[in-house]
């Protein structure tokens, strides 16, 4: 006789993987339009990833491996941080940002079909211009200025140029490496990259030039010439908003990168004071006026603008080194992916284009503290997931 209770479980984990499909395509489409949308989608589909590992008895596939012990030391340096923050009330409420982690492992361990991995690539490309289109209305309604910037779907710009950077590399690396070439994903990234330049945003304009250098060296080295005669054409046709951005990115007298300069040395100043396990997450708002500050900067942004220097002065030398771990074993593994996976073209445009998202997040992270942008970080670990989900086998990460 057939095995009831097993019978019922094989049912259960049935309706479970469709709801996991249903909430990995809904994260895919509004995690460039919907933050509530996605974090219902990431709740619900988080919630039964985890009912099906717990009746398939399948935790080892999620513990003990490369990028999962990185995070794990990360998230217990984040813990150490608010344990010995300044305020533990006002630090610990930023540790809900730690279940973002949870998107990983999520995608790797449900996406087992080849389709449905492209056409979650597909979707966040597709989702990535539409949004774009909606953030040309915006361009066409109003002047573009510094006070007035596109934010298309998104509450701030900052936000939604760090979406669109990351969907126009992933766009990007998918038309160079992916065969057949796919020509349609070309207006898709003209789109992209149109929009991105209107929201006047440099971290993201860095982010994505870092990411474009890295595919097209790898791709055919000889066309890095045209980054310079893009670059000088925006220079001489383009609107005055975006001309204006574009200089200031060399102009070391700029007051923003003045300004980033003074902070960086008003934090260096709180983290020789906390350097192990920082001050806690956010706490800077609370200690800042025990700290010589001439420029009033550090009162006014209350913050790095910095991923590094936030890390390092919210979680110490433990975060920041463990943060920076995390990327440092992503990128080899997804090195070590790419060999064994040398001839699979598919792969190759996926793993190209995943890696120059995380390259180009981490460039313009620097002058930015985007790890604190829910909407930003989402996707990228959805994006990291994709890139290491295993199909037609027992994933191994």
């Amino acid at each position: 006789m057939p095995n009831i209770g097993s019978l019922h479980t094989d049912n259960v984990v049935q309706t479970l993987n469709k709801i996991i499909q249903f909430s990995l395509y809904t994260f895919a489409v509004f995690s460039i339009f919907s933050i509530s949308v996605t974090q219902i989608a990431f709740t619900i589909g988080t919630l039964a990833w985890l009912l099906k590992i717990y009746l398939t008895k399948s935790w080892k596939e999620i513990k003990s491996t490369k990028v999962g012990i990185a995070i794990l030391l990360f998230c217990l340096a984040c813990l150490l941080a608010v344990i010995t923050s300044v305020e533990i009330k006002s630090s610990y409420t930023h540790l809900k940002k730690l279940l973002q982690f949870a998107i990983f492992f999520w995608t790797i361990n449900t996406v087992q079909d080849k389709r449905q991995k492209n056409l979650l690539i597909k979707l966040l490309i597709i989702a990535g211009t539409v949004a774009a289109l909606n953030g040309f209305f915006q361009v066409w309604e109003t002047a573009i200025t510094l006070d007035s910037r596109v934010r298309g779907t998104m509450s701030h710009f900052m936000t939604f140029a760090g979406v669109l950077m990351l969907v126009s590399l992933m766009a990007f690396g998918r038309f160079l490496f992916h065969k057949p070439k796919e020509y349609w994903l070309l207006g898709s990234i003209g789109f992209i990259c149109s929009c991105l330049l209107f929201t006047l945003t440099r971290q993201a304009w860095l982010g994505f030039f870092v990411g474009s250098v890295f595919l097209i060296f790898f791709w055919n080295k000889k066309y890095l010439l045209l980054i310079p005669l893009l670059l000088i054409s925006l220079l001489l046709f383009g609107p005055e908003a975006i001309k204006d951005r574009m200089y200031s990115l060399a102009d070391m007298t700029d007051w923003t990168f003045q300004a980033r300069i003074f902070l960086w040395e008003g934090g260096w100043n709180i983290f020789k004071d906390h350097p192990l396990t920082g001050c806690g997450f956010k706490c800077v708002d609370l200690i800042h006026t025990q700290y010589q500050d001439p420029s009033g900067y550090i009162a006014r942004f209350r913050g790095m603008h910095s991923n590094f220097f936030q890390l390092l002065v919210d979680t110490g030398i433990l975060g920041l080194s463990t943060w920076l771990s995390i990327w440092v074993t992503y990128l080899t593994v997804i090195y070590k992916r790419s060999i064994q996976q040398s001839t699979n073209e598919n792969f190759k445009g996926l793993a190209m284009g995943s890696v120059a998202a995380v390259l180009g997040f981490l460039a313009g992270g620097f002058f930015e503290t985007n790890f604190y942008d829910s909407e930003i970080v989402m996707l990228l670990y959805f994006i990291m997931g994709i890139s290491l989900a295993q199909t037609k086998q027992k994933p191994l990460y």
